[in-house]
Order: structure tokens, then C-alpha cells, then sequence
């Protein structure tokens, strides 16, 4: 297909077009959810999945799996030919980094390309599967979706400190390759589902990742705000479909009426954040309380003093916290009885007060009472040893069995909402399940999770295959993959899509399972060079059929780990709470993710907005890129790590010593020409002290800057 070239006058016709267009849909509205249009009832997403039939084509040889006969057909209808099978050195390279978010090891790049079984590449696919390293670097592309960060945001920017909790979930999930319908209901509704299970109470932690200002006295404009981030995220990353448009209108262009907005949010309308949710069970439970008594019991006395000059100043400043609230706000917290939305807004309103109080009563102590409650903090630190401490997370319940009431003001003045899908797909509302087993819930989200995770959503499934599909392939099926919409693009294989989640649901909703038919296609195998590259760039520029396959840079997460790889520095420990980027040679997935951005190395690399659901990153090319590889400390630390190791190797020649470094860094050998040019470098100098220490510093140096090493064919 030829592209129009972008001119000018192009765009400012196609502006005038938007514009008309935008005008129109303004000035007529669009329609009610009692009478969408044909053609909208008739767009592509909304259709029940198909179950299309594998296509004949006429390279059958080529073919691998049903995968290759749907991409082979696009192939053929442009009378273009597959690449060629990349080399198994590329092969081991692009899945390693694909899956594990690592540079494979010159042992591992051995092991494979001598591999005589004919099966060898299926092999190596499943070994990369069942490592721990896999849900590390799939859980990365998790939490770009779902906007994680370890801290609040705003001003402040302060640090959620049981927000790692939720990210070691999604970790231990994709490495035991739960089922994806689960996936979702966990984090969805959790506790309603699945109440006594600690791995459901840390998934809801999904529901605590919104921003959060923690002095924002309008708690109605606050908690509306929080909704809204939810129902925003919650479409986006579940639906595919960008909802926010419908938040203060009908969508102009999709299917989605403001009602549909509001009716979808109000899945979520009684929740309220919880502090503390505890992991361990009854027992846990059972054994804190004797070991909080006996702590209790060794530091009475300490405690008596250290309470007796915080209760006035801490009194104090939850007045002056409490006068800052809004009248209606206070108006609320002294009600002796409230609705189930005033009960939300209190324990919001608390959360601040609380929060606040606890920070700043401590300016409130003369000299003299600092200098004592300084010394009773020492004396109480001293019993550390004895406290114990319980495992909690940052999560939500509902604020009990009874909903807090939705409204509407639209065009028919205030209207109460009740939940409800998409009404293109059930205009009614949504049927709340009964949840036998658990009480003070609404029964509101699980009744949500589990149309999220039924087979026959047209919505749900698609998406998450397409996600599957983009992070092997650099683009979705539909490349707008937050965005299934008219404004979004079109599927460039739209039987290949249905057929791949009829499959995906077959196998039982796993990740792994689409994970290995999708690299273990003759389509993912191809070289990155294309057949005849004049033909294939007029008949298909942007690659979109795939006939050959895409050349992609690493992102910022795999560039760091990959120098901290190939300097032999990087530490593999799993879990915990989040660490700082450049102290610490820690995987990048547990470096802390800090909504207010500071100026580091990955965040040179186009690392996501922490504030919205991020489907695809930006790649970018810039001079600080450049000058972060060349010049940056952190950078040049990894290469003398690097020269470090390669000069370890006692008795070894400076042709072994090449040798190694190219393997090490870029998975094959040096070429003739290689060791030419590096001896002619590296022999320059004396064979001995710091200056030869830098050479071959250097020489590593130039090895991470290379295309060849940043890039993955």
C-alpha cells in the first residue's frame, strides 16, 4: 500500500476535515444508546469473535504454524516473499531479549547454535519460558499499562511504601503462568472473588495505583478525580477502548455514550483505599498479637512518656488539618450517621488529617520536649528486635454492602446510574452477582471481572491477544492497542486476531502458551533483512504484513540490565521494595519508578508517563541518549566493570580477550577485520597499569555503543 506524502497543505486539509467533522458530530450529537447507527452497530470490535478457518496459501513450505498461513496470505496478496530464517546467533539474541529482558550468555549462544536436535529452537523458547527472569521482564510491559509507580505523585512525590507488593504479584503471575482470566479478576475484584487468598490482596493493589495529593482538602473533587483515573485505566487497559471522551459528552466518534462512561465507573464506586490488609492468615494473625503484646509489655513505660507529649500537639494539628477542610466537608465529619458516599469521603478526609498530623506535630514541642522525645525514640529503637511485623499491603474494600449512589447530570438534568457495560453490547444493567461467602461488599466489581473474563467478550480478549502480538512484533494487529475505536487503527489482520483468541482462551487463557506459538512461528523466525528491500518498501513501507521482521532498539529497562550483564555486575534477587536506579545493580524492574521524574539513564530512554496507562513507548532519538552511553558515569562504570572482567581471564591472549568481549556483548565472535582494528587500539599501549586498564575500558566502552548492541534484529 503507498503512503500519501505528508505535506503542508496535507495536513491542514486534513485538519479542515477533522474539524467538520468534529463540528457536526457537536452540533447533532450522536446517538443515544437506544439508537446507535447501523454502521456503528456493525464496526469490526463490537462483532461476537469469529472463528475463522486457517487460509490455504501457496508457499505451504514456508508454514510453521497456523500463524504463518494468515500472515502468508497478507505476504502473497502483495506479492512479496518471507525473509529468510534469521541465523540461530540472531535467533537466541531476539528471544533472549524478547523474554527475559537479557542479552543471552556466550555459554547459552553455545549451547544453542551446537544443538544437533531438530527441535533445539522449541527448546530453547520453553527454557526461556520457565525462567524467573521471564515474568520480570513481562510484568515491565504489565505495569506501563497500568500506570505503576512507587510513588504519589503531584508536589510531594511521596513513596507508597507497600506499592512493590503489587509488582512482585504481577511477577510471581506471569512466571507461574496463571491464567489470564484470573489475572484480571484478582486485581479487579480481588477480594470479592477470592477473599481469603493473599495473592488476591496484594492484585488489588491495581485499584491503589492511582496519583494521589495528599493535601488536596476537596475531598468530593478529590475522590471524583480518583474514579474517574480508574474507570480511564480500567477501559484502556481492559477494553481497548479510550473512554475518557465520554466522560463530559457522548463519544463523538465511538459508540460510547456519556451514560455508558458513568455506567462503567460505577463498578467501581464503592471502593475506599485500606491500609491495612494483612497477608498470612489467622495464624499470621494470631502469632503478631502475642508478639505485639510482648513488645507492648517491654515498652510500656517508654511509650506512656513518648504519648503523654505527643497527644496535645498531635490534637493540635489535626484541628489545624481539620479547619482546612471545605464547610460541607466538615459538615459530614460531624454527623453521627452518614451515607455510604460521606463515608468515603470521611475515611478520606482521616487519611489526610491523620497523614499530615503525624509529620508535622513534632514542630510543635518546645526545645526541651524535642530533646526528650528524640532520646525516647532511641530508647524505643532499642527494642526493634522484639517488635513484630506484619506483611501488608496497599489495597481497597468496599465501603460495605451498600453502594454509594451514582448520578448523572446530563442533558435530562440528575439522573441515577446504575452499573452497566457498554450499552452497544447490554443496554441493561449489569446483574450483581451474590457473593455468599463474603460480607460488607457490593458484589459491584466481581460482577465486572467476571464479564472482563468471559470467553465470549468481543472486547477483552482481542485486546490482550493484540498486546501479546505487539510485544513480539513492535506493532499490534490493531496498532493503537489502548485504542480498538474509529479513531484507532484498523486491524491489518483481522482473522488472525479472532483466530489467535479463540486459541488464547482454548489453552486455557495462558500467557505462555500464546507466548510460545507466536515465537515459534516461521514469521518471528525471519532475518530482519527483507527479501528484495525496493519491492518490499513500495509494497508495504511500514511492514504491517510482516515479511520480514522489525529491527527494534531496546527499551530503557533492557538497556540497563544489558550493561549490567555484560559487566557481570547484575543482581539477580527477586522482590522486595523498590531501589534506587544507579546505586544499586538491581534489575530494572525493582528500581523504584518515581512519578516526578529525575534525570537518569533510562529516563533518557523514553521510559513512560507515570500518570496514564502507557500501551507502546515512544522510541526516540536524541543527543542526551548519546551522551548518557558516551559520557554519562554510570555508563562508563559498566565498561571499566566490563574491561575488568575480560582482563581476569589469566594466560589469555588479547585475541582471546577480544574474542571474549565480542561474545559477551554482542553474541558472536570478532571478525578478522574486528581484531585487527582492536589490537591496532589496545596494543598502542603498554601491556600493563591503568593506562592499559583504559584501553580496554574504552574498547568495552565502544562495544555498548554499538548499533549492534542496542539494537535487536
Amino acid at each position: 500500500m503507498s503512503r500519501r506524502k505528508i505535506t503542508p497543505i496535507y495536513l491542514k486539509r486534513l485538519w479542515i476535515v477533522g474539524f467538520l467533522l468534529l463540528s457536526a458530530s457537536c452540533l447533532f450529537g450522536t446517538p443515544a444508546e437506544d439508537s446507535f447507527t447501523e454502521e456503528q452497530r456493525a464496526y469490526w470490535v463490537f462483532q461476537p469473535i469469529s472463528q475463522p478457518k486457517v487460509p490455504t496459501v501457496r508457499a505451504k513450505d514456508w508454514i510453521r504454524n497456523p500463524i504463518d498461513a494468515f500472515i502468508l496470505q497478507g505476504i502473497e496478496s502483495r506479492k512479496l516473499t518471507p525473509a529468510n530464517e534469521a541465523d540461530r546467533r540472531t535467533l537466541i539474541r531476539r528471544a533472549s531479549l524478547d523474554l527475559l529482558g537479557l542479552p543471552p550468555t556466550p555459554e547459552a549462544v553455545d549451547a544453542f547454535i551446537n544443538d544437533p536436535a531438530p527441535n533445539a529452537y522449541e527448546k530453547l523458547i520453553d527454557q526461556l519460558l520457565e525462567s524467573p527472569r521471564y515474568g520480570e521482564r513481562y510484568a515491565r510491559h504489565w505495569l506501563d499499562l497500568v500506570r505503576y509507580a512507587d510513588t504519589d505523585g503531584f508536589k510531594a512525590d511521596v513513596l507508597r511504601p507497600n506499592a512493590w507488593r503489587y509488582r512482585d504479584y504481577v511477577i510471581e503471575s506471569l512466571n507461574s503462568d496463571k491464567s489470564y482470566a484470573q489475572f484480571v479478576q484478582e486485581q479487579i475484584a480481588g477480594d470479592e472473588l477470592y477473599p481469603n487468598n493473599d495473592e488476591a490482596k496484594k492484585a488489588t493493589g491495581y485499584l491503589r495505583l492511582w496519583p494521589y495529593e495528599d493535601n488536596q482538602p476537596d475531598m468530593t473533587r478529590h475522590w471524583e478525580a480518583t474514579l474517574d483515573d480508574i474507570a480511564d485505566v480500567s477501559g484502556d487497559v481492559f477494553l481497548g477502548m479510550s473512554m475518557k471522551c465520554a466522560r463530559c459528552h457522548d463519544h463523538k466518534f465511538d459508540a460510547i455514550t456519556q451514560k455508558d462512561y458513568f455506567r462503567f465507573r460505577s463498578f467501581f464506586s464503592a471502593i475506599s483505599p485500606w491500609e491495612d490488609i494483612h497477608l498470612g492468615g489467622e495464624d499470621a494473625d494470631k502469632r503478631y498479637r502475642t508478639e505485639l503484646a510482648t513488645w507492648e509489655s517491654m515498652t510500656l513505660g517508654i511509650r506512656t512518656e513518648m504519648e503523654a507529649l505527643k497527644v496535645g500537639p498531635l490534637e493540635k494539628e489535626k484541628a489545624l488539618a481539620r479547619a482546612k477542610l471545605p464547610t460541607y466537608m466538615k459538615e459530614i465529619l460531624d454527623k453521627p450517621e452518614r451515607t455510604p458516599y460521606e463515608e468515603q469521603l470521611t475515611r478520606f478526609a482521616y487519611k489526610l488529617i491523620d497523614s499530615r498530623s503525624e509529620i508535622r506535630f513534632q514542630a510543635e514541642l518546645d526545645k526541651e520536649e524535642k530533646v526528650r522525645w528524640a532520646a525516647l525514640e532511641k530508647e524505643l529503637r532499642a527494642f526493634d528486635a522484639y517488635k513484630p511485623q506484619r506483611e501488608q499491603v496497599a489495597a481497597v474494600k468496599d465501603i460495605g454492602a451498600t453502594a454509594p449512589k451514582s448520578y448523572l447530570e446530563g442533558k435530562n438534568g440528575r439522573e441515577l446510574i446504575e452499573p452497566g457495560y457498554l450499552s452497544i453490547l447490554d443496554p441493561q444493567d449489569a446483574t450483581i452477582v451474590s457473593l455468599n461467602n463474603v460480607s460488607e461488599t457490593t458484589g459491584q466489581r466481581a460482577t465486572l471481572a467476571l464479564w472482563l473474563t468471559d470467553e465470549e467478550n468481543p472486547l477483552s480478549v482481542r485486546v490482550m491477544v493484540n498486546r501479546l502480538w505487539q510485544w513480539h512484533f513492535g506493532t499490534g494487529i490493531v496498532p493503537s492497542s489502548n485504542d480498538f475505536g474509529v479513531l484507532g487503527g484498523e486491524p491489518s489482520h483481522p482473522e488472525l486476531l479472532d483466530w489467535l483468541s479463540r486459541k488464547f482462551v482454548e489453552e486455557g487463557w495462558s500467557l505462555k502458551s500464546m507466548h510460545r506459538l507466536m515465537m515459534t512461528s516461521a514469521t518471528y523466525r525471519q532475518s530482519s533483512t527483507p527479501r528484495d528491500a525496493d519491492i518490499a518498501e513500495k509494497a508495504d513501507a511500514d511492514n504491517r504484513y510482516l515479511s520480514w521482521m522489525p529491527v527494534r532498539r531496546m527499551d530503557a529497562e533492557q538497556l540497563r540490565d544489558a550493561l549490567l550483564s555484560v559487566s557481570g555486575e547484575i543482581d539477580t534477587t527477586m522482590g522486595g521494595p523498590a531501589v534506587e536506579e544507579e546505586n544499586s545493580p538491581r534489575r530494572s524492574i525493582y528500581v523504584i519508578n518515581k512519578r516526578n521524574k529525575e534525570m537518569t539513564m533510562m529516563n533518557s530512554f523514553d521510559t513512560p508517563d507515570l500518570h496514564n496507562s502507557c500501551s507502546l513507548r515512544d522510541v526516540t532519538t536524541t543527543p542526551i541518549q548519546a551522551l548518557a552511553l558516551l559520557n554519562g558515569d554510570w555508563t562508563l562504570s559498566r565498561a571499566k566493570q566490563f574491561a575488568d572482567q575480560v582482563l581476569s581471564k589469566q594466560g589469555a591472549s588479547t585475541e582471546d580477550r577480544i574474542t571474549t568481549a565480542y561474545l559477551t556483548a554482542l553474541g558472536r565472535g570478532p571478525t578478522e577485520e574486528d581484531i585487527i582494528d582492536a589490537r591496532n587500539f589496545l596494543e598502542s599501549v603498554e601491556p600493563k597499569g591503568d593506562a592499559y586498564r583504559t584501553a580496554w575500558a574504552d574498547f568495552c566502552h565502544v562495544l555498548m555503543n554499538t548499533n549492534e548492541f542496542v539494537y535487536s534484529n
